[in-house]
């Protein structure tokens, strides 16, 4: 962008614009660090808290599974998450504090690069990025992962990676199932490529997965059987479940007071059917080319079916504000609008007032339900070397901006 200055000489307004909008997203990020490093020290990054404590716990003879957090909080990840973060460890935890956020901030601004690409394209493109950057700062997702520490959203990245086919076609499957060894959600992803015929990636996933279990077991034996035997089935570990940052079918239910039989049945039942209905959708849209809405729409699906989904688990539902659904402009508009309100507004925590408990606190996995059964989602960039016959589909709100702030 310099150098186009440079050659012109002047600054247009469409300069000042993808200005003001970096402005914004510096700030925008500046402001959720705030809001992370101005917390009292034992309510600051608590679930990297978790990480870090336990893994010194476990080098230093104890129990990887037997430490808790500031908040109370113990280790929930398999062993091979244990593995990984033997690398933080040898840190004070206040430098760690702040690597961690660094990069975490680095993988917005790459996620960011990644959703541009799938959105609008390569080609003339880079002013758009500050605007898809910025609808990630500003989300609830992403505010809830730097918060805590998070590494749900580095997760969410390296699945996008494979969804998105960024790297060579041999390669594809590897993230994800890396992924999975690290934190299960990432799971329904490798069964959806299964469902789908994309045989390649389901398996290199599945390998991938493999291949970091074994390595955790041959290191940490002990840990792996624990984790694999007793402390996956142990829902009462991961918290308070009920309350509304659990946006799970399984957490509506709790907070519905369903019985524990009828809500055991329900889940499963309901669950298989958003799935089934999920799959089908996704499959149909990774025909048509649509790979970022296919993504979106499984996404959308593990969040209803996990036993929790929280806030930082919601990143999936931030992605759908970049699809559209409809060939009308005024139509993807109101659903981009719409769907980055309920990202970003805490809807779930303080709209009780205006909707009712019952109903603010169960938006987002309406929403989630919504966009994995209902919804016509698509990619709004007509993909490369498809011959389908479709309409020309008009952008959403945000792609309409990236169009505007594109040279």
């Amino acid at each position: 962008m310099r150098s186009q200055l440079a050659r012109r000489g002047t600054i247009s307004r469409r300069d000042v614009a993808v200005i003001a909008v970096w402005a914004f997203v510096i700030a925008a990020a500046a402001g959720q660090v705030a809001g992370a490093f101005l917390r009292p020290p034992g309510e600051r990054l608590t679930d990297l808290n978790v990480y870090w404590g336990a893994v010194r716990l476990m080098l230093r003879g104890g129990d990887l599974y037997g430490f808790s957090g500031h908040d109370g909080a113990p280790f929930t990840y398999p062993p091979f998450a244990g593995l990984l973060f033997v690398s933080i460890a040898v840190f004070p935890e206040v430098i760690i504090q702040v690597l961690w956020t660094a990069v975490t901030l680095i993988a917005v601004v790459f996620a960011g690069c990644l959703l541009r690409d799938a959105v609008v394209g390569r080609t003339g493109t880079l002013p758009a990025l500050p605007v898809v950057c910025l609808l990630l700062f500003l989300s609830a997702p992403v505010s809830s992962n730097i918060r805590f520490g998070q590494i749900s959203f580095f997760l969410g990245v390296l699945v996008l990676i494979d969804c998105l086919d960024t790297v060579p076609a041999r390669y594809r499957g590897v993230a994800t199932g890396v992924a999975k060894a690290i934190k299960l959600t990432p799971a329904i992803f490798i069964a959806y490529w299964c469902v789908s015929g994309q045989w390649r990636k389901a398996i290199t996933a599945s390998a991938a997965f493999l291949a970091s279990t074994a390595l955790a077991w041959l290191i940490l034996p002990a840990e792996s059987i624990r984790f694999w035997f007793t402390e996956i089935w142990s829902v009462d570990r991961i918290g308070n479940i009920v309350t509304t940052g659990n946006q799970s079918l399984n957490a509506v239910l709790l907070r519905f007071d369903v019985a524990d039989d009828a809500r055991t049945l329900a889940v499963g039942g309901l669950g298989l059917l958003v799935v089934g209905i999920a799959f089908y959708c996704a499959v149909r849209a990774s025909r048509r080319g649509w790979n970022l809405a296919a993504a979106v729409i499984v996404g959308a699906a593990g969040l209803v079916v996990s036993p929790v989904s929280w806030t930082h688990h919601q990143i999936w539902l931030v992605f759908a504000a970049l699809c559209v659904v409809s060939a009308h402009r005024r139509y993807n508009i109101a659903w981009s609008v719409s769907v980055a309100f309920l990202m970003i507004a805490p809807v779930t925590s303080v709209g009780g007032d205006l909707l009712g408990d019952a109903v603010a606190g169960n938006l987002r996995f309406g929403l989630a339900v919504a966009v994995a059964c209902f919804v016509p989602l698509q990619d709004a960039r007509r993909p490369t070397g498809t011959g389908e016959r479709t309409a020309p589909r008009q952008p959403g709100a945000v792609t309409a901006a990236l169009d505007r702030t594109a040279p």
